[in-house]
């Protein structure tokens, strides 16, 4: 296994709570790809992936740390995350780099995960429908903001700091009914367990372990 250790020193985020590097290869990601449940895991049932009778393209709006992309590109979806903020691009980018440069990651990743530089919203509205169209997405996902939690249940420490450089999302519902007008057959809305939905009109939901996974399908 190819080590960070041999390139570079990677990119990181870095705010007043502290520095987070995107690591594909190593830590959490590693253990969750190899155990964290395959298909059955509510991320891969949310967006359709389990039962999936063709190759899934996913559309991720709001890439954010690239968490939910990697993953669904490990269980065999064609993913294309869109990130606007250009700090956390860059970490993205870098981060991807390397995860290509680690031979067995390589190989399971087979060109199924990108990621651009670019205002989903604005991709998404585009009477041309130029870039989103050409991917020809079935699914689009979105992980907006979460609410900040209550001092009681202080957030990691790594969302502590994309919070700070990102700030709160604020127009995550704009987001939603473009997505929800760009006519793929499902949008899937990432949410905290005690969160409401971003919109009502919700087919099903997908419940975590600490998050909700909101279902919206294209209506026949």
């Amino acid at each position: 296994m190819t080590s960070s250790s041999e390139h570079d020193k990677p990119v990181s985020l870095g705010a007043s709570a502290g520095d987070v590097v995107i690591d594909f290869v190593n830590g959490k990601l590693d253990y969750r790809r190899k155990f964290g449940g395959g298909k059955n895991q509510a991320l891969s049932k949310a967006v359709g992936l389990h039962k999936a009778k063709q190759p899934l393209r996913v559309f991720d709006a709001t890439a954010g740390l690239g968490r939910d992309s990697f993953v669904l590109a490990c269980l065999g979806a064609t993913v294309l995350g869109c990130e606007r903020h250009p700090q956390v691009f860059s970490a993205l980018h870098d981060g991807l780099q390397r995860a290509l440069a680690d031979a067995e990651l390589q190989e399971l990743l087979d060109g199924r995960l990108s990621f651009i530089k670019c205002d989903a919203i604005e991709l998404l509205s585009d009477s041309t429908r130029g870039l989103v169209a050409e991917f020809r997405p079935n699914v689009i996902y979105l992980d907006p903001m979460h609410p900040p939690q209550k001092k009681t249940a202080l957030a990691k420490k790594d969302m502590r700091i994309f919070r700070e450089i990102v700030g709160s999302d604020a127009d995550q519902c704009a987001l939603l009914e473009a997505a929800l007008d760009f006519g793929v057959s499902r949008v899937v809305v990432k949410r905290p367990s005690h969160a409401g939905p971003l919109r009502d009109a919700v087919s099903h939901s997908i419940k975590g372990k600490t998050t909700r996974f909101d279902v919206y399908m294209a209506q026949s």
